[in-house]
Parts: structure tokens; sequence; C-alpha cells
């Protein structure tokens, strides 16, 4: 029997036990089979968090030594009906319905145990025939306020607010919970090595023209966008500088023309010799001269055009040296070292500031030459940081450089921090979790998953939008997780969130979106 119909037996089948049971209790009568599913401290009471279902609501009542817990006395005795059983005729004061007036109850049917309450057989229980708690709760239980409870109405209140369907949870409002997966993970032994944070991009930003500093807009500390500037050179003489080539561009644009014009007249002058070459006004002479002349007018116009081209490449030189009087942020980072201040001369590779790109970091760590084997590009192992948490990284390369003195080679990992939510700095140490074996599948839980209570160890597993209590038998510590060697399986929902005071089949109200589990890997099963 499941706990879910196991507590509503509790509710009604206590209640509607046999007419024979006797009229008084032994004393320290222990708790049923079925109340003790809702013993979680396994102390022999049932206390008011523990309590679900027509149990708690009517906890006080039930209560008769005030003791704030309820004993099996006190439960027996309560769902026999003691102190809530109706007058002996009350049975009996609506008459059967007889004939074609008698019909049976729509929906769900009385359950064999609840038709003993049925006096008149008519398949509803009507405010005559209840006893016990259904007396107590009538009007709660009556939904359609009809004046009588039907089977639908009398599942729905004994489940605790579940509907047709079995969806178990327990009386009150839900709880408010956040859940993570059970999962399978490969597991392997492990030997820590300290590793350094690495930033992939950093050093000196230097200055490619040669100026005095004019401006400074930046400061140690201060984070900087990639392209953002960070000092600015004197621009006048650069300015005169540029200025100077583009008029001899225009200089040597100008005479480019003229130089063309004349080959061209002198082109026109030997074509009307050639044609006058069979003639007695032709001279062989001023023919030759002719031809001389042409050529070197188009000597003239290379040179010219050459000439032009230089001067565009002076002003195109003088345009960048323009641009480079910005001296920018090649890529994003903060400013850790201010190498100049204004009014100081640069020259060419004169470091202005030194950034540290702290958003694209990396570990290294130097690991022994006998622990490479499992070290393999693309490998996800296990990270700690000084501050205790637990991270993930991908090896992203073996660096082929082994140090003679300690046989050791340095290997780069690509840390997840997505999470962190802290700023990182290079060379902060980490301790990188090398595998010195091969791994094994196990099924992990998360640690914010595990309640004890009265010596035992248990999770809530979500089943029917319900938290239901599950004994667990735990393994090894795998980072922020345990490895279970029992009472769950991958892909079961447990409660990580809320689960402090969460009572046995208590319903369930899930933030957070879809369970994931927290090192982002989903199990099987």
């Amino acid at each position: 029997m499941g706990l879910t119909q196991g507590l509503a037996v509790l509710a009604v089948a206590g209640l509607l036990m046999s007419v024979g049971a006797p009229a008084h209790a032994q004393q320290k009568r222990p708790l049923s089979p079925i109340a003790q599913n809702l013993d979680a401290n396994g102390n022999g009471l049932i206390e008011r968090s523990e309590a679900r279902g027509p149990a708690d609501s009517n906890f006080d009542t039930i209560d008769k030594d005030k003791s704030g817990a309820l004993d099996g006395d006190e439960l027996f005795n309560f769902f026999q009906g003691g102190g809530s059983t109706p007058p002996p005729a009350a049975a009996s004061a609506t008459p059967a319905p007889s004939g074609d007036d008698k019909k049976p109850a729509e929906g769900r049917p009385l359950s064999p145990i609840a038709q003993n309450l049925d006096a008149n057989k008519n398949g509803v229980i009507e405010r005559g025939e209840a006893r016990g708690p259904v007396v107590a709760n009538f009007d709660t239980i009556d939904k359609n306020k009809s004046g009588t409870l039907n089977g639908d109405e009398l599942f729905e209140f004994f489940q605790g607010g579940s509907n047709s369907s079995g969806g178990g949870g327990g009386s009150g409002p839900p709880a408010n919970v956040e859940v993570d997966m059970v999962i399978d993970e490969p597991l392997s032994q492990t030997v820590p090595v300290l590793g350094r944070i690495v930033a992939s991009e950093f050093g000196p930003v230097a200055a490619r023209i040669s100026g005095p500093v004019n401006e400074m807009h930046v400061d140690v500390g201060d984070r900087v966008e990639r392209g953002a500037i960070l000092a600015v050179l004197d621009r006048e003489r650069l300015g005169l500088e540029r200025d100077r080539y583009e008029a001899l561009v225009k200089q040597q644009s100008a005479k480019l023309a003229s130089v063309r014009a004349d080959l061209e007249k002198r082109s026109l002058e030997l074509k009307r010799l050639e044609g006058i070459r069979k003639s007695a006004a032709f001279s062989q002479a001023r023919f030759q001269d002719a031809v001389q002349d042409v050529a070197k007018q188009r000597a003239d116009v290379s040179e010219t055009r050459a000439q032009l081209a230089q001067a565009e490449a002076q002003l195109k030189r003088a345009n960048i040296d323009m641009k480079d009087g910005e001296i920018r942020a090649p890529y994003p980072g903060v400013v850790s070292i201010k190498h100049t201040e204004v009014g100081a001369y640069l020259n060419v590779g004169s470091p202005v500031v030194t950034l540290i790109n702290d958003l694209d970091i990396e570990v290294e760590a130097d690991i022994p030459g006998n622990r490479l084997g499992g070290l393999v590009p693309g490998a996800s192992l296990r990270l700690t940081l000084d501050d205790k948490s637990e991270h993930r990284a991908v090896v992203r390369s073996v660096i082929p450089d082994e140090n003679p003195r300690t046989r050791t080679r340095p290997v780069r990992f690509v840390p997840n921090f997505a999470e962190l939510g802290k700023p990182l700095a290079t060379n902060q140490s980490v301790t990188v979790h090398v595998p010195i074996g091969a791994a094994r599948t196990v099924t992990t839980v998360s640690k914010d998953a595990i309640v004890r209570r009265g010596g035992r160890v248990m999770v809530f597993v979500v089943r029917n939008g319900s938290g239901q209590p599950q004994g667990v038998r735990l393994g090894d510590s795998v980072g922020n997780r345990f490895v279970v060697t029992d009472g769950v399986k991958a892909g079961d929902r447990v409660v990580v969130r809320g689960n402090e005071n969460l009572r046995p089949g208590q319903r369930l109200r899930i933030s957070g979106g879809p369970a994931t589990p927290a090192n982002g890997v989903r199990g099987g099963g």
C-alpha cells in the first residue's frame, strides 16, 4: 500500500473500524502500521509537523492530554468516533429510499469501508450517518453543498486535496520548494594539485608613435572596454604633417595631369609625321626628334605617377599616425599599472598602461608526468577555489615543455565560473582534482537534499505533486553532492530548498523552473 493510500485509510479506515471494536483502548497503544508512516523521527508519536490530512486539521481535538503530540490511544479513540459518535437514532434519521427512488451516486463510488456508514444504502453519506472526522469536517468535505458526501468528495478530502487521478499531497497550503535531479555521473579517485588562474590576454599597451602625452583617460583599477581611449598624444604636429602630405598629393596630381597633356600633344605630332613619310615634305631628322620627345614624355608621366603614389602613401601614414595619437584598449580588462603621465614624452613602444583581461581566464597547473594519462583535451574534472566552492573545468591543452627538476608539465584548463558571482585575480590559487584511476558511474544527489530526522537519513522525492520521504544510504562526497548507494535512482527529483520543515506527503509548489542538476549533467533512467 502506497503512502498516499495509507494516509487516506488512516483517516477513513481508522474511524470506520468494525462495530465490534472495544469501547476502551489499552493504555500505551502503539501506533498502527499505517500511522507509523507519518512518524518521521520514529519516536512513537505523531507530532504536529508530522500530521497530515484529518490528523492535521483535527490535531487539537485529537490531542486530549495537550502534550503537543498524538499517541496511539488518542488516534484510536478519535478515529473510532470517540466524542463525535452521533446519537443511535441518527443513523436512520433519513429513511432509505426504495424501488425507483434509490439512485446510485454519480462519479466515484463509496469505498467498501465507507459503505459501512451508508445505513440507507443510497450511495452517499448523509449528515446523520457521518461519524468521527467525517462529521467534524462534514461542511468542508461537502464541496457541492448538497448536504451529502459522495465518493469523489470523500476521496478528495482524505487524499489531502488530490483529484480522482490519484495525485497525492498533504492538507493545508502547499510548500514553496526548489528541486534538483538525482543523476548518474562518472567518478574516479583524484589527487589535488595546486594551480593558478591566468589571463589569456594581459600585458602592457604601448605607444605606436612618438610624441608628448596630452591626456590620460584612465587610472589604476579602472575597467575599460575594447576600443576605449586610454591616452591621447599631442596631435597638432601630426595634423600639420598630414596637411603637408595632402598638399603634396594635390601637387603631384596636378603635375601628372600636365605631363599627360604634353604626352598627348607630342604623340599627335609624331602621328602627323608618320602620315607624310612618303611625301617630299617628310624630314627623317624631325621624325626621330618627335620619337624621342614622346619617349621622354612617357617617362615623365611614369615618374610623376610614382611621385603621386609616394605622396598618397605618406598621406595614408599621416592619417594612421593621427589615429594612433589616441592610444586605445586592444581588449577589455582592468588597468593594473599606469606607466606614464600627462607631459611625458613617449617613444615608439613605450608602455602606457598594463591591462589584464579578467573576463577571459584559464587555469594553469604543473601536473606530474605520471598523472597526465587521463588529461586529454576535452576531459572534464573538478576545481576548488580558496573559498571551497566547487566548479568544473575542461582540459584545453597539455604544453609539451617538461620541467627537468620537477618532472611536471603545464596544463591549461578552461574553467566554468559562470555562476561564481565575484571577480577573480590572476595568480589566484585553485586546486585541480586530477583523476588517478579509471572512472566509474555513480548515482549522486545534492547535499542540500539530505534531511536527518530521528537518526534517519532521507530525502523528499517529488511524487504526484507532493513530497514523499525516502530513506537513502550515502557514499562518498563528490563536491557539493553525495554518492547514493540505495533509496533513489537517476531521474528522481528531490527537494533541495524548503525541505527543512516539509511534512511527509505535503503538496509542493516548485519554483525555479525545470529541475537541473548542479553540475549541468543529466542522469539517465
